[in-house]
């Protein structure tokens, strides 16, 4: 019982994050137009996803499988709230699936179109993008669009990859 009250209060804080999100974008594309608006967003976003990505640091550059195994035990509520399933993991990638994502719910349950919840994920994504390349990792993020299972695909290379791709 004390796991699913923590799960819950776990949701509710990420609902309430989304809600926040989406009224603060709002406000911002009123005022700015909504280019402006996402930049912004995503600016602040990222800023508070490096702050956070200490954790992480300790895997990086190139320890790729030890930060999806961190990743997943570490995922919020005992993985409960996101409900992360690994697409790939070895020594050079980590891809995981949320499968659930109560930021996407909260938006749904906001009254949000799809293209509007796609939107939000997608401006949504910069923390996770912040947390990772924060900690010097090379990052992507295959953001929720509509018929897409689940929500979000996050994705970690070694950092010598993007070298690589340029």
């Amino acid at each position: 019982m004390k796991d699913d009250a923590l799960r819950i209060e776990l949701e509710g804080a990420n609902a309430n994050r989304a809600v926040l999100y989406y009224l603060i974008f709002v406000e911002v594309r009123n005022a700015l137009g909504e280019d402006r608006a996402i930049e912004i967003m995503k600016r602040a976003i990222y800023q508070r996803g490096s702050e956070t990505s200490l954790p992480i640091k300790q895997f990086s550059p190139n320890r790729i499988r030890e930060l999806g195994e961190y990743h997943v035990k570490h995922s919020a509520g005992g993985g409960k709230v996101f409900n992360p399933e690994i697409q790939r993991l070895d020594d050079t990638a980590f891809e995981v699936l949320n499968t659930t994502c109560p930021l996407k719910q909260a938006w749904i349950d906001y009254g949000l179109t799809d293209a509007e919840v796609a939107l939000m994920c997608d401006i949504g994504s910069a923390i996770d993008y912040g947390k990772f390349e924060g900690a010097g990792f090379t990052f992507e993020v295959d953001t929720w669009k509509p018929g897409k299972r689940g929500c979000c695909t996050l994705k970690a290379y070694a950092a010598t990859r993007s070298e690589d791709a340029h």
